[in-house]
């Protein structure tokens, strides 16, 4: 049995790891827990921008990973 290895390019973990720090920030500075964004750089819903940006940020990823996925069944289902 060979092991089919799916692994995503190098620029969509790092686009991906941003997401997740900007959508970690975003919540933290939502339910108030904390504020580690400069006071220089906040502005009116700030939070949701960064959740909604982070969340973007890390769909390509996602995305790949349920194609690739996808595709691998497909495959697998076409040997039978």
């Amino acid at each position: 049995m060979e092991k089919n290895r799916i692994r995503p390019p190098l620029h969509l973990l790092i686009v991906n790891a941003i997401g997740s720090l900007l959508f970690g920030l975003g919540l933290a500075e939502y339910i108030d827990a904390t504020s580690l964004v400069p006071a220089a750089w906040q502005f009116e819903h700030y939070a949701l921008v960064m959740l909604s940006a982070g969340a973007l940020l890390m769909v390509p990823l996602t995305r790949f990973l349920v194609r690739a996925a996808l595709a691998h069944v497909a495959d697998l289902e076409s040997r039978r």
